[in-house]
């Protein structure tokens, strides 16, 4: 059978997307809100999980966007989040939960996670986010397994849903560079250059698994190799520094993965070890091929400031060191010395996945995020040669961006999504036709 054949084609789903962006070009934020709220209603009533999974995960992606046709995105995010586990709770007898273990995995974390609002200086703020982040765990893996199981071409539908993320960036760089630039740099339609970026490496962590699962028959079509060209020229204009070197040690452990798991762990930790000498032998290189320019060498040393956001993380690690306090409690510190940060060539957060962590649930939530992170890679090791070159790129763009902290973003839940199917064995099913919309 032909790939045309298997791939449906969710017209509907995209002509919501449309409406979205109609609706936010021409009309008032709120009434916009209300616009995206009832279609995904509509959606909702279909039951149709694939369908669902698709607009939930579209308006997380949009809600990361600075362009003003999706600034309703950021608030209607929240109100797809409850109405979808509204409709989870009120359909859960008919959902496969046994699954669900990556959620399982996560569940210590996420209860700490949830406790530490009894202490943070910002209960409400902190209890939110953690409530957030938990229900992204149980939300994620819980539509996809059963969107699956109503279409097994789901998997391909989300890439599909991100190629034309990624193409619609494009064209409209051609058209209006403006619209899909920050400070001179590409940023598609997602907020900043380095969150296109960490968007190209989560999505490059999906996409891997979701091909490689195919029938032979569905690894080289038209719609494969657009995909490569979009994801590649995507990623040569954000020129962001991390997705580059996060995607290149997939590609350098790729080569490695027939080698013993222990060897490879080393060398990746010898790397990241010996991250400040390659820092400071780099600039040569870049010197030596004249992209001085394109790599930002006159930041590179600074680490774009991130160098001094680690320094003042864990400076203010040590205030709470073992508890943390609470979720958005990083946000909050860097907030409150925003100005003498700003002094020493630092703007953002804390760049840091881990620290972040570290700031917001302390010694213990950090160690319970490695106990459900380790079984759940290693669960994915058992049914994927790929896991640990997928892996060891998403920790390097964690290590120097802090989304994996975050919920109500793209980024963490494409790296659920990423890690589901991997831990998943694969469907020993027949692909069969599948009815069309």
């Amino acid at each position: 059978m032909t790939y045309k054949e298997h791939l449906i084609v969710r017209k509907d789903v995209y002509l919501i997307i449309c409406l979205w962006a109609l609706a936010g070009a021409f009309l008032p934020a709120p009434v916009t809100i209300g616009i995206a709220l009832l279609t995904y209603l509509l959606v909702l009533r279909t039951k149709d999980l694939s369908k669902i999974f698709t607009v939930f995960i579209a308006m997380l992606v949009f809600s990361d966007s600075r362009a003003q046709i999706f600034r309703f995105a950021e608030t209607a995010k929240i109100g797809v989040v409850v109405m979808t586990l509204i409709f989870a709770v009120l359909n859960y007898s008919q959902f496969k939960v046994r699954k669900n273990d990556i959620f399982r995995f996560f569940v210590p974390f996420i209860a700490f996670a949830v406790l530490a609002t009894v202490w943070a200086s910002q209960s409400f703020t902190a209890f939110q986010k953690s409530f957030s982040y938990g229900l992204i765990f149980f939300l994620i893996p819980l539509l996809y397994f059963n969107g699956r199981d109503q279409n097994r071409m789901l998997g391909l539908e989300l890439i599909q849903f991100i190629t034309s993320i990624l193409t619609a960036g494009l064209i409209i760089h051609l058209i209006n560079p403006e619209f899909t630039s920050l400070v001179g740099r590409y940023r598609g339609l997602l907020g900043n250059p380095n969150g296109l970026g960490i968007f190209l490496t989560v999505a490059f962590a999906v996409a891997v698994p979701v091909f490689r699962n195919l029938p032979p028959q569905f690894r080289n079509n038209r719609f494969y190799w657009l995909f490569l060209a979009v994801f590649l020229v995507s990623l040569i204009l954000s020129s962001s520094r991390s997705a580059l070197i996060a995607i290149g040690l997939f590609f350098v452990f790729n080569r490695l993965r027939y080698l013993s798991n222990a060897y490879t762990l080393i060398l990746f930790a010898a790397l990241v070890w010996s991250y400040e000498y390659l820092l400071l032998s780099l600039p040569e290189v870049i010197q030596f091929f004249g992209l001085e320019e394109y790599f930002r060498l006159d930041t590179l040393e600074e680490g774009s400031g991130r160098f001094v956001a680690w320094n003042f993380a864990w400076q203010q690690v040590q205030e709470v060191f073992f508890i943390g306090g609470g979720f958005g409690h990083t946000e909050f510190v860097f907030k409150l010395f925003q100005d003498e940060l700003s002094r020493l060539g630092h703007q953002g957060n804390a760049h840091n996945s881990y620290l972040t962590i570290w700031l917001d649930t302390g010694l213990i939530g950090i160690v319970l995020f490695a106990t459900g992170l380790i079984p759940s890679i290693l669960k994915a090791i058992q049914n994927s040669p790929y896991t640990l070159p997928i892996i060891y790129a998403v920790l390097f763009s964690t290590f120097f961006e802090s989304w994996l902290s975050a919920s109500l973003n793209p980024f963490t839940s494409l790296f659920i999504i990423s890690l589901t199917i991997l831990a998943s064995p694969p469907d020993p099913e027949p692909v069969h036709d599948v009815k069309k919309d």
